[in-house]
């Protein structure tokens, strides 16, 4: 009579290969999310941090709106700004770059020129999925644009609201 010697059949490994692969292949996508949804609420930190920036600033300022800084360049925080989000702050995040826009629309009607200013945070990243969960999370006017793989997200966070 033979023994039959401890281990796993063929089948065996094979069944439980299978299983765990299905597993994973749930899982996976979804762990892909919960770190995009964490990512997109540092984001929309960053944004509503800047936010309040603006707003601290404005209270503080002199004159009124027109005294805001003018648009800066791509992951550049303006001088105006270092002492509310502080001298270490950065634009320039893992995922994602901030820009700060200013612009200021003028209309004329009946000969009286009235003008607006907006200001607006820019969000630039190459995650799509990124961009579409701050635009659900963060609650002001915004639009998006994009060229290639980049993708841009502009928040709205003085002059429309």
């Amino acid at each position: 009579m033979r023994r039959r010697r401890g281990g796993f059949t063929l089948i065996e490994l094979l069944a439980s290969m299978t299983i765990i692969a299905i597993l994973a292949g749930i899982m996976i996508p979804k762990t892909g999310d919960f770190i995009n949804q964490a990512k997109a609420t540092a984001a929309v930190s960053d944004i509503q941090y800047v936010q309040q920036a603006v707003n601290s600033y404005l209270a503080a300022a002199p004159t009124d709106s027109t005294s805001l800084p003018p648009t800066a360049a791509m992951g550049q925080v303006p001088d105006a700004f270092r002492p509310d989000l502080g001298a270490n702050y950065s634009f320039i995040k893992g995922d994602y770059t901030l820009q700060y826009n200013n612009w200021t629309f003028y209309q004329s009607v009946g000969g009286q020129t009235t003008s607006q200013t907006i200001i607006g945070i820019t969000m630039q990243t190459k995650n799509a999925r990124l961009g579409a969960l701050v635009m659900e999370k963060l609650p002001l006017p915004h639009f998006q644009w994009g060229q290639n793989d980049t993708q841009d997200y502009t928040f709205i966070v003085y002059g429309l609201q």
